[in-house]
């Protein structure tokens, strides 16, 4: 079937690739099938697409570009609303915000998006700990790492 995008201007989506979010994602409870879509010359990023939204679409990316160390506790009730008896059969995204500046751009890692693309189901939950934040900078340490062994002027040289 062919759907309008704001975006994408009218793509093709077959039925087996809309994927359901029984609950919504935060903030758009009411928009609820989505469709993922890959563009190589943006990889590693990925569009979620709503379906019935044609101006409702987030980048997304795998956490682990960013973040080595992201650990999500999946408990039996997020199993249970993806169709999956382990982790083994989900796929993991954060939601990323765009900047006019590539070092600006930041990722959500408190709010991640868990797949199960076999089953079509989608399910956004919020870790409430602390130990993340919506804004994280996508390039943050990888940035800093690379600032660090560079002096930024002659008065740090002679420093």
């Amino acid at each position: 079937m062919l759907i309008q995008t704001s975006r994408f201007g009218e793509i093709e989506v077959e039925e087996n690739q809309i994927i359901t979010f029984p609950s919504g994602l935060v903030g758009f409870s009411e928009d609820r099938r989505f469709v993922i879509r890959e563009d190589d010359a943006a990889a590693p990023f990925l569009w979620l697409q709503s379906f019935d939204n044609n101006g409702l679409a987030f980048v997304m990316i795998e956490p682990h570009v960013s973040v080595s160390n992201y650990e999500l506790e999946v408990t039996q009730e997020h199993l249970k609303k993806l169709d999956a008896k382990n982790i083994n059969e989900l796929r993991v995204f954060v939601l990323v915000t765009m900047a006019k500046e590539m070092k600006n751009v930041t990722i959500n890692l408190q709010g991640p998006l868990l797949f199960n693309l076999e089953k079509r189901l989608g399910l956004q939950f919020i870790i409430a700990d602390g130990r993340y934040s919506t804004r994280h900078l996508l390039f943050g340490d990888k940035l800093m790492d690379s600032n660090q062994d560079k002096p930024t002027s002659n008065t740090e040289k002679e420093q």
